[in-house]
């Protein structure tokens, strides 16, 4: 799949490294056909990496508009590669996907290749260079890590800032994150070490963007130092990846100077091959069912970002649609969406995962900000979605969705009378910022003014935007409209709805308050309803998120595959309290 997010520049997606465990890439080059050299993009782990995602991208994009081929990649058991974290010598993976992108972009025919490393992308890119010798022209380690063990302890940090935002339920665990790594993988995590003896100097050159608000490790400059490589402070890194995807900001100062810096000296352009591409990849083997497979699409008329995970073999049952929440990517909350097609594919299930227009890896204009993610017409990049997947029935859907993605599948499965939604955590308040937006993009200039206005210190004070958040959700008897549920059930959709406590009403033993969540809290034959004790609004406590993984899983192949569901699946008090048929 190749797209052109600028004239002079193309994107193309292609899975490299073995077929037993590919990874998963984005090249970025000119259209001229010479290149200047190439640049081998490692990014961070887990949250971070979608946080950073838009920055590196548009480093990427920026570099081959100069005349640079760069290859943006999934580390092995992350993003969209094969594999896991809980999986055995993981660390050893990481460093041949290093080696393996470096041998990919030599294939194209370029002459040099550096290497740009943010976080713990740039521990594990320094760590390969130092073990292997990858003959690297110049290398940039952005933010590094001085270890997998400050890493982890990072995490941690941010975990005990995180407990003081999230309501969870007493049977929660304390010791949860995001992105949870077992013991196993803790240990091999703290083994690596960015400051230990190296074999080979990482590169000729080396430049180390770091935090002014943090200091650096004096094991890890002295061993930097050892091979000359030059420092700068960066105060922008904090509004990269402290806060959460709306409000992350790309840091353009570091980004500029680290472009700049890669390009000197310039060499002289050579002919630029394009590699043979990998369209597809087996990513899941397993015993008692089908290999699973997965595929690149490119998605009606703006060429949005889509990956199709199917069984090797015959595909039965409705097409899934994963629709992101504005805090995610096509990737869903916590690696979740990729985790759960890949388990559904094999069952015999294809799904669909894929970022709306102008976010994630689908097309955009470096320079222009998106559209809002509440407006109206995100709804139609779902139906070209669809309709880009060519089904004989657009009904022969399912929809699953958290927050702004799961009222977004609701309103599409409404519209296109889709078999089943599975929806966590509805967005509060969609038709009251639908209409703010209406406000803003209004002929009348007083009230476009005044709808700015507020737009912008919302924006400066997160405090008051959270504050009208909890008024709403106070004040407004329901998250989703009973109207809409009630029609998705009179046309037959099979609705699960799965919620968190923090997303009732604050007020559950006053008995007239109350009752607005029971009108809502009701299942019903074809509606089934569970609170997920654990679960929070944006699915960040990893023992919540399991449980409502387990049972959205189960749902699924149930009422989609013929599968028939487990006893301890689902429906026992640990995973989750079905609501009251009637």
């Amino acid at each position: 799949m190749t797209s052109n997010p600028m004239p002079d520049v193309k994107e193309t997606s292609l899975w490299f490294g073995s077929a037993e465990r590919p990874l998963f890439g984005r090249l970025t080059a000119p259209t001229s056909g010479t290149a200047l050299g190439g640049v081998l993009i490692s990014p961070p782990i887990g949250r971070e990496a979608r946080l950073a995602r838009g920055a590196l991208r548009k480093v990427a994009i920026t570099l081959a508009s100069s005349g640079y081929v760069s290859l943006r990649f999934d580390h092995y058991g992350t993003g969209d590669s094969f594999g896991s974290l809980d999986d055995e010598g993981f660390d050893q993976a990481w460093n041949e996907g290093i080696e393996q992108g470096v041998a990919l972009l030599r294939s194209c025919g370029v002459q040099s290749v550096a290497a740009i490393g943010m976080r713990l992308g740039a521990t594990i890119l320094g760590l390969a260079a130092s073990e292997h010798d990858l003959e690297l022209s110049s290398v940039v380690l952005w933010d590094p890590c001085e270890s997998g063990r400050t890493y982890l302890r990072e995490l941690g940090a941010l975990e005990a800032l995180r407990r003081t935002e999230l309501h969870v339920e007493s049977g929660g665990s304390l010791e949860t994150s995001e992105y949870v790594f077992t013991d196993e993988a803790a240990t091999l995590l703290r083994s690596l070490s960015l400051s230990s003896a190296a074999t080979y100097t990482i590169a000729k050159r080396i430049l180390v963007v770091t935090r002014e608000d943090r200091p650096v490790p004096q094991r890890l400059r002295q061993r930097l130092d050892s091979e000359g490589a030059e420092w700068i402070t960066s105060s922008e890194q904090g509004q990269l990846l402290d806060g959460e995807l709306p409000n992350s900001k790309r840091p353009e100062v570091a980004m500029a100077l680290i472009e700049t810096w890669l390009k000197v000296p310039s060499p002289s352009p050579s002919p630029y091959y394009e590699p043979a591409e990998a369209l597809e990849a087996v990513v899941t083997q397993a015993p008692n069912v089908f290999a699973v497979k997965e595929r690149c699409v490119e998605l009606g008329p703006h060429g949005m970002f889509g990956v199709v995970s199917e069984p090797v073999g015959e595909v039965r049952g409705p097409l899934i649609v994963m629709v992101n929440g504005i805090n995610e990517d096509h990737l869903g909350p916590s690696r979740l969406w990729v985790k759960l097609a890949r388990q559904w594919g094999g069952y015999g299930l294809r799904t669909l995962r894929f970022d709306l227009n102008e976010f994630g890896e689908s097309a955009w204009t470096p320079g222009r900000e998106p559209r809002p993610y509440y407006v109206r017409s995100r709804l139609e990049d779902i139906c070209e979605a669809i309709a880009a997947m060519n089904l004989s029935n657009d009904a022969d859907t399912v929809f699953v969705g958290l927050c702004t993605g799961a009222q977004l599948g609701l309103e599409v499965a409404l519209k296109l009378r889709s078999r089943g939604v599975c929806v966590f955590n509805p967005q509060v308040g969609a038709r009251l910022i639908r209409s703010a937006y209406r406000i803003e993009g209004s002929p009348q200039v007083a009230s476009t003014s005044i709808a700015k206005r507020m737009r912008a210190i919302l924006a400066r004070h997160q405090w008051m935007n959270q504050a009208l958040l909890q008024a709403a959700r106070m004040v407004m008897p329901s998250a989703y409209s009973l109207r809409l549920r009630a029609a998705l059930v009179a046309n037959g959709t099979e609705m699960l709805l799965l919620m968190s406590s923090e997303d009732l009403l604050p007020f559950p033993r006053v008995p007239i308050v109350r009752s607005f969540d029971r009108r809502r809290m009701v299942s019903s034959p074809h509606c089934r309803v569970t609170i997920v004790p654990g679960l929070d609004h944006n699915m960040l406590n990893a023992v919540g998120r399991a449980r409502t993984a387990a049972i959205v899983e189960a749902f699924v192949l149930e009422k989609f595959a013929g599968v028939a569901p487990s006893t301890d699946v689902g429906r026992s008090s640990k995973e989750g309290q079905w609501g009251e048929a009637v």
